[in-house]
């Protein structure tokens, strides 16, 4: 019974024995041709490290990121030559249709001298604007609120060009001129698509230090102007007629003698005449009033006269019958019903 066991048991063991190659023999007795290999050692486990344990590891050195559907789109279209757009400035697309239909005056505003008023100045991307003080005005130093948004230069004694570097900002802008007075205007500027036409020229009509009309209120017989005065003109020099056409009060004349119609907004308080001009009074009306345009019709057309500013009287150059008054839409016609002098 031993003896059985012990052959059992040796059958057992080797059975969990590994299997090592070996050159295969056909008989008894003979000599493997090639000695076994030798037995490898066992691995020893890694050492232990130190290094703290990554909950979240980040991805693996050099793995590929997956690419979204919107990236993997746009690399197929970039493969068969299709790319966006390239929008850029000045490439085409920057012409402001407002102007296509705007009137002749437009882009040109025009505002009487007020102590008490802000003057609004509407600029535009890409372009400059030119802001014209009165005539006697000089001015001394311009302090914008945004200098890096809005570019101010004086470019004379009464004259400045103001010229927005982005659009939709605003600022203020106070100009300080040689009597002291101050000017403050408010300033905005729009894009190329606007809807309005932007402002080119802004002029403050009147003088700093008004000047009644010559003779009025005084003896015009004392220093009467005249056209030439008997003195020869410098060299070089021309004369101005408006500066130096001869006002007499004595022929001023044509009060009750206009009929007026158009709009209310543009009446005068009152108008009459002399041998060369039409004056129109406006009252109390004509603080920050924006200053129309005067035409005369001639073979039934509207002709654009000169017209300037005589302390506080409108003055048109002109005396034709009919005299059109216009503001933006707005109009009104000035009649003269009286007899010529």
């Amino acid at each position: 019974m031993i003896l059985p066991l012990i052959a059992v048991a040796a059958l057992v063991g080797l059975a969990v024995l590994p299997a090592e190659a070996q050159t295969p023999f056909t008989g008894k007795g003979q000599v493997p041709t090639t000695p076994p290999p030798k037995a490898q050692p066992a691995q020893l486990p890694p050492p232990a490290t130190t290094a703290p344990v990554q909950l979240h590891p980040g991805p693996t050195p050099g793995a590929a990121m997956p690419m979204s559907a919107d990236k993997r789109q746009q690399a197929e279209f970039q493969a068969e030559g299709v790319f966006p757009d390239m929008t850029r400035p000045g490439a085409g697309g920057q012409v402001q249709d407002a102007w296509n239909d705007s009137d002749a005056r437009k882009g040109v505003y025009v505002q009487r001298l007020c102590e008490d008023c802000v003057y609004k100045v509407r600029t535009r991307e890409f372009m400059t604007t030119t802001v014209i003080l009165p005539e006697d005005a000089v001015i001394t130093s311009a302090d914008p609120g945004d200098a890096v948004g809005f570019q101010v230069k004086v470019k004379s004694s009464n004259k400045l060009a103001v010229r927005p570097t982005a659009w939709g900002i605003d600022t203020n802008l106070n100009v300080y001129t040689r009597s002291g007075a101050v000017y403050p205007f408010y300033i905005r500027a729009e894009t190329v698509n606007s809807l309005n036409v932007p402002d080119l020229v802004v002029r403050i009509a009147g003088r700093e230090r008004p000047e009644a009309v010559a003779g009025i209120g005084e003896d015009h017989d004392k220093e009467k102007a005249k056209p030439d005065d008997g003195k020869p003109l410098a060299k070089g020099a021309k004369r101005d007629f408006v500066r130096h056409v001869p006002v007499d009060p004595a022929k001023f004349h044509g009060w009750g003698d206009y009929k007026l119609w158009g709009d209310e907004s543009l009446k005068p308080e009152t108008v009459w005449r002399d041998d060369f001009f039409t004056y129109i009074r406006y009252g109390g009306k004509w603080d920050g009033m924006e200053l129309s345009a005067g035409y005369v019709t001639i073979d039934g057309i509207d002709e654009l006269v000169n017209s300037h500013v005589e302390g506080s009287v409108f003055v048109v150059e002109s005396t034709s019958p009919l005299i059109t008054l216009k503001n933006g839409k707005k109009y009104l016609c000035i009649q003269y019903t009286g007899e010529k002098p």
